[in-house]
C-alpha cells in the first residue's frame, strides 16, 4: 500500500492546487480504486494522503474508461464513477481527482532533462496521435518505475554525485601515490646514508 500512496502522493505533487484544496479535507480518510489498484488513506494538513487504520469514509470507484478517458484528453461519462460512503467528501474528492493529470513529460525531464523529454512527448504524440499518447505515458511510466522502484536507472543527481565522488576518490588516490613516492624516497635516501 505505501508504494501506491507514494504513487498517488507524486501524482499530487504535480498539482498543488488540487493538493490545497484536499487539505480542507485533512483527518478525512478516503478510498480511490482503480482496478487493480486501491489506494486508502487519511489526508493530511498538506493535502498528502497518509496511511491510516480503519475503513474509508467515503470511496471513489473508477471505471477503466476513466483512464482512458484522462490519457484522451476527454471528461469521463458520469457512470464511470462510483461514490460509495460520505457522499459529500466522495463528490469532493472525485470532482478534485478529475483535475489530476499526470505529466509525464515533468518525470521524464528529471531523467533526460526539459528540453530531451519536451522532444520526446511532441514525437510520441505527432507520429501516432492517440495510439502516440498512450504510447508515451507507457513508456515514461515504465522510467519512472526503473528509477524509482527497481533500481535499474539512477536520476541525474544521483549520477552527478557519484561521478564526483570518483573524482575526489581518483584525486585523493593520486595525492597519496604521490606522497607515498615521496616518503619513500625519504626513506631510501635515509638507509643509502646509514
Amino acid at each position: 500500500m505505501g508504494i501506491q500512496i507514494a504513487a498517488f502522493n507524486h501524482l499530487l505533487n504535480q498539482h498543488p492546487a488540487v493538493r490545497a484544496e484536499l487539505a480542507a479535507h485533512a483527518g478525512r480518510r478516503v478510498a480511490v480504486a482503480l482496478p487493480p489498484f486501491h489506494v486508502a488513506g487519511v489526508f493530511t494538513d498538506d493535502g498528502w494522503l497518509a496511511a491510516c487504520e480503519g475503513e474509508p469514509e467515503a470511496t471513489v470507484r473508477l471505471k477503466h474508461a476513466v483512464a482512458l478517458a484522462a490519457v484522451a484528453g476527454r471528461d469521463p461519462a458520469l457512470n464511470d464513477i462510483q461514490l460509495e460512503g460520505d457522499a459529500e467528501l466522495a463528490a469532493a474528492v472525485g470532482r478534485l481527482l478529475g483535475r489530476l493529470q499526470w505529466s509525464a513529460a515533468e518525470d521524464l525531464s528529471r531523467l533526460v532533462g526539459d528540453a530531451a523529454a519536451q522532444r520526446a512527448e511532441t514525437l510520441a504524440r505527432g507520429l501516432l496521435g492517440f495510439k502516440g499518447q498512450v504510447a508515451w505515458r507507457l513508456a515514461a511510466n515504465w522510467v519512472e518505475h526503473l528509477r524509482e522502484e527497481t533500481p535499474v536507472l539512477t536520476g541525474r543527481r544521483q549520477v552527478q554525485g557519484f561521478v564526483a565522488a570518483v573524482d575526489t576518490l581518483r584525486d585523493d588516490a593520486s595525492r597519496l601515490e604521490k606522497r607515498l613516492a615521496r616518503l619513500q624516497a625519504a626513506l631510501q635516501q635515509e638507509q643509502t646514508k646509514a
